[in-house]
């Protein structure tokens, strides 16, 4: 029931349902909240705001059990989002390592299953991959599709090179359409900086700050900002330009045609031909103990030698911190966001991201009044599956 009146609130676009919907996206971003503080944040008169809620209560959209602090009289109602019984999934396709996430409608993950990386596959074969994987999360915890609101998925990663003729966005709408044949829920497909910046943000910082910077040093470098509840940029156009931010004019040629770009610095990519480069002019790596030729270096590898604390993978490692700290610091002076949140699988090996904040914190030291405050993501590994299943509720309420 549920499921069929969240659906219904979605489909219907009269002025009514368009209030009660943005009553409904304000309790789900704040939270448990108190009526005083929702009539506020929704600009409505105090019954106009009671009736609205009484009757996303009726629909049992909303739950009213829980009780705030009393300031002398009763204790007040917060009011919640019901999430009892409807779940999403977010996919995040990777050449590092993919992963499907089963949440509530809070974003809580409630289990997950990772899928080993593969070469590049076309849409139809993605499809076929991916169906078996999901089926099997959700027969594991006795769901069927008829209690999935939506599904959200990133493919960026696997597919941005391969890329030919066809635009990113053509390839996310090929496998958005064939997913939404194959699977009898919402299916959006989408950009993964985008997705892990929209679940940073609504999970832990929206009532913070209205000026929000993340960024993911990965396989490639990207960024993405939020000013007041908006994407600065465009979800399918932009989303690689911070990569190709020049930090060293005599640094490496990239594959736009310039030196020096970000992504040739201090991406995973980078920081694997770096090793390479160091291996073949003789220097020694604990490296070579993991491996029979320097062709099998791997990121894996790599990662395995910094967690036996192989000096030349630690000043790889270091060296591309110093320059994704540089390049974020440029992104501070230019966007001064209040909040920037680091992801991406290089943030939790050995000292990234502390390095990442010293220069930070060196760039910006002849600053003072610039006070941005910068933080590791919280769950740098699945943030963006979080946030593909944010995106669906995006779509519910937008």
């Amino acid at each position: 029931m549920l499921l069929k009146n969240l659906k219904e609130l979605q489909s219907s676009k009269t002025s009514k349902a368009l209030k009660l919907k943005s009553l409904y996206k304000l309790i789900a971003e704040n939270g448990p909240i108190k009526t005083e503080t929702l009539t506020e944040l929704a600009q409505m008169k105090p019954a106009t705001c009671a009736r609205l809620l009484d009757e996303l209560n009726a629909l049992g959209l909303i739950t009213t059990a829980e009780l705030g602090e009393s300031t002398g009289g009763r204790k007040p109602i917060l009011y919640n989002i019901n999430t009892e019984g409807v779940f999403l999934i977010g996919i995040e396709l990777s050449k590092v390592y993919s992963t499907i996430v089963l949440m509530d409608l809070k974003l809580n993950m409630l289990d997950k299953i990772k899928i080993s990386p593969e070469p590049y596959l076309s849409a139809s074969e993605m499809t076929e991959k991916l169906l078996p994987k999901i089926e099997a999360l959700l027969l594991k915890n006795k769901i069927n599709y008829e209690k999935v609101l939506g599904l959200g998925i990133s493919i960026e990663h696997v597919v941005e090179h391969q890329l030919a003729s066809k635009s990113l966005d053509e390839e996310f709408r090929e496998l958005e359409i064939l997913l939404r044949k194959k699977i009898p829920t919402y299916v959006t497909v989408g950009s993964g900086v985008h997705f892990a910046a929209l679940a940073e943000f609504r999970l832990y910082y929206r009532q913070k700050t209205q000026r929000f910077l993340f960024t993911s040093c990965d396989t490639e470098v990207r960024g993405c900002a939020i000013i007041a509840n908006q994407f600065l940029t465009d979800t399918s156009v932009t989303m690689n330009c911070f990569g190709h931010m020049t930090i060293d004019v005599k640094g490496p040629l990239c594959e736009c045609g310039s030196y020096g770009c970000l992504n040739t610095l201090c991406s995973l990519d980078a920081i694997k031909n770096n090793v390479i480069h160091q291996i073949r002019r003789g220097k020694t790596s604990l490296l070579t103990s993991l491996i029979s030729t320097d062709n099998e270096i791997s990121y894996h590898t790599i990662f395995q030698a910094i967690e036996m604390r192989d000096p030349l993978c630690i000043d790889a490692l270091e060296e591309a911190a110093y320059y994704y700290g540089l390049a974020i610091a440029n992104s501070i002076l230019m966007l001064q966001p209040d909040i920037v949140v680091c992801g991406g699988t290089l943030i939790p090996k050995y000292t990234f991201f502390d390095t990442v904040k010293k220069t930070i914190e060196a760039k910006l030291a002849l600053f003072p009044n610039i006070k941005t405050e910068v933080y590791p993501a919280n769950h740098a590994y699945e943030i963006v599956s979080q946030g593909a299943g944010a995106m669906v509720l995006e779509h519910l309420v937008n």
